[in-house]
């Protein structure tokens, strides 16, 4: 029988309080967030949800969202910044989702620009940041993660890209189970929502040298109008913008979908692509 998570357990484990709802369905938990956040619900809060039924990522992608399988989470989260100095958010939360995985005894998680972690190659969690309020100095954010717990091995729903999940990964449950990961998870992600306005530049660094799975590889920009380029990857600006290669100039990139080209991982001199 799947482990259901219990509220409970989830707000006992966590080191930090906070508010947090939990719902057997729903359409998504981003959207309940985002609906509260509109009501002025107090922040920060989070949401759990045992399934998704209109589960979303990045660009309007469809998230699969089986029941009593994976976390389904969504933080509403006050930065007391501009929306353009929030740029590395989607980055950070990404190393939030890494170290929950490395606590959790997952070694080597690795973040795809922007919101893409990967365990070999593998998509393990996706991450939906949307921006609810915006004023001069403050800025009110929703942040979802999909993370992979456990995902059946067949099914017509499945992702049709490669995938692994938690269980996989260590080859048994993780240790507390569902419920404990889930508030690691949560405690990870505000930890990080913390450190963001004092270390922007630190968290920079920290995702360039351990996280960045496109540094100095081969890579595909999608534009949004459907433009196809190919270059390498250059690491990061300071406001999350990926800086890419392309036939000997750097450009940067904040929107368009990247994809790593397989058998084709040179890497540039230090010269023409400085990271």
């Amino acid at each position: 029988m799947p482990e259901k998570l219990e509220l409970n357990r989830i707000q006992h484990a966590l080191v930090k309080p906070c508010s947090v709802s939990l719902f057997d369905s729903l359409d998504s938990t981003n959207d309940w967030v985002l609906q509260k956040v509109r009501e002025a619900k107090p922040m920060p809060f989070a949401c759990f949800a045992e399934q998704q039924t209109q589960g979303r990522g990045r660009r309007g992608k469809r998230w699969v969202s089986p029941p009593l399988c994976n976390i389904y989470m969504s933080l509403a989260w006050l930065f007391e910044l501009p929306v353009n100095q929030i740029g590395i958010l989607s980055l950070s939360i990404g190393m939030a989702v890494a170290k929950t995985l490395e606590k959790a005894g997952i070694a080597d998680a690795m973040l795809k620009w922007p919101n893409d972690v990967l365990i070999d190659d593998k998509k393990i969690a996706g991450i939906l940041i949307e921006t609810v309020s915006i004023n001069d100095n403050k800025t009110s954010v929703v942040i979802g993660v999909g993370l992979n717990y456990r995902l059946p091995k067949s099914s017509p729903e499945m992702p049709d890209q490669a995938w692994t999940d938690v269980v996989s990964s260590l080859k048994h449950p993780a240790e507390g189970g569902r419920n404990q990961l889930a508030a690691l998870l949560l405690q990870e992600c505000m930890a990080m929502c913390e450190r963001l306005p004092k270390q922007p530049g630190k968290l920079i660094e920290e995702f360039q040298n351990q996280y960045d799975a496109c540094a100095r590889k081969a890579v595909n920009v999608i534009m949004d109008d459907g433009e196809q380029l190919q270059g390498v990857a250059c690491g990061v600006t300071s406001d999350g913008e990926i800086r890419i290669l392309i036939d000997g100039e750097e450009r940067v990139f904040n929107s368009a979908e990247i994809s790593l080209r397989k058998g084709n991982m040179d890497k540039p001199s230090e010269k023409a692509c400085s990271c």
